[in-house]
């Protein structure tokens, strides 16, 4: 088969982690010819699978013109679909605002259209809650203009997915997992923290509203207020730019590094003592297996989505409350048995994912039905 790989509407976040794990292991199908259109956030994907043999690179960011967003159409991609021969095409994550000519299963993973419920719902100003409403309806309708096919990460969501999309829909699970280079100790890079002598919390994310990164100036004035004696500091990934302002008898415990590559990300959890993650709506989070992968206890917020991710190998605090998420913190970090504990469960857990290989297995092995069901029909 000829498949196009469709990575142009991915710009931060997650999406990248998992479209350059895709596009790494299409290696390992040699039967089929893939065509992989990268947006310039995935640069360094790019650099990893050129001069594969099976595989075509394209660079391009799709566009909101009038064209993709009233009719489906993108002049670049229908080109590449119709002089190619595309058979079918994978959006890695939608909505892709382009409705190819041809079969097209796309991925989801936007926990805002299918958990109503979520805390971060309950903050919201009436008038942000009617603007939810309304982007709410227009995304569900990018969704079910693409395509009838899509896969989540997380059967919990697919059932959501199914009851949003319809009956005419097909949802199909295939879970996230960590990028190959937490495996390949020789492809990463090292991003060497300022020296440190005390507890380093770690969060590896895009500065979305929905992680509630903010919720850890609250933290830090509870801990420094309670325990004055305890030595901390978070470690975030985005630019002080993108933080709230930060009081200034509390700096000294943050440390924003800006955006990583992929393969900085396995020596940052090396310098890691917990893993952090006070996010209140996700599908998958691959920050989840990461440290697991690297044996960092995990410190999250206790929602069903996590719980039903981790299970027993972290430990949870009421989403809103700095106060508990404080005494969390501070029990894993000061109790070795329990995190001894919560990394050995994160093994067990990450047996419960698909791994790299057998998400890329599976992705294929779908679109090769939906193919051949096409041919048959």
């Amino acid at each position: 088969m000829r498949i196009l790989i469709n990575a142009t509407n991915l710009k931060a976040g997650g999406g990248l982690q998992v479209a350059d794990s895709i596009c790494c292991a299409l290696k390992n199908f040699p039967q089929h010819h893939f065509v992989v259109v990268l947006s310039s956030m995935l640069k360094t994907t790019s650099e990893r699978i050129q001069g594969t043999a099976n595989i075509e690179v394209f660079h391009y960011d799709i566009q909101n013109s009038l064209q993709t967003i009233l009719k489906g159409r993108d002049s670049f991609l229908d080109n590449i679909v119709a002089t190619k021969n595309i058979d079918i095409a994978l959006t890695v994550f939608g909505p892709s605002r382009w409705t190819p000519q041809c079969p097209h299963l796309s991925g989801f993973a936007m926990p805002h259209l299918v958990i109503a419920e979520s805390p971060f719902f309950k903050r919201m100003s009436a008038i942000k809650k009617i603007q939810q409403v309304l982007r709410r309806k227009l995304l569900t309708y990018f969704f079910k203009r693409s395509t009838s096919l899509f896969y989540s990460e997380n059967p919990y969501i697919s059932q959501r997915l199914q009851k949003l999309l319809g009956k005419n829909t097909k949802v199909y699970t295939v879970t996230n997992y960590y990028n190959q280079v937490f495996d390949n100790p020789q492809q990463w890079k090292i991003q060497e923290l300022p020296a440190f002598h005390g507890v380093s919390l770690l969060t590896i994310t895009a500065n979305y509203p929905h992680k509630n990164l903010s919720i850890a100036i609250d933290v830090a004035k509870i801990l420094k207020q309670e325990r004055p004696n305890f030595n901390f500091r978070f470690v975030f990934t985005i630019t002080e730019e993108e933080y709230p302002e930060i009081p200034a008898d509390l700096r000294e415990h943050f440390l924003l590094i800006g955006r990583v590559d992929i393969a900085e990300c396995p020596s940052l959890y090396q310098q890691a003592d917990v893993m952090f993650q006070p996010t209140l709506l996700e599908c998958f989070t691959a920050t989840y297996p990461e440290a697991m992968k690297m044996e960092v206890p995990i410190v999250t917020t206790d929602l069903e989505f996590a719980r039903g991710l981790c299970g027993e190998a972290a430990m949870y605090y009421n989403p809103l409350s700095a106060q508990d998420a404080a005494e969390a913190i501070y029990k894993v970090a000061t109790n070795k048995a329990l995190r001894t504990k919560l990394t050995d469960a994160g093994k067990q857990q990450l047996l419960t994912y698909d791994t790299y290989d057998q998400r890329a297995e599976k992705l294929i092995g779908i679109l090769e039905k939906i193919v051949q069901q096409r041919t048959k029909g």
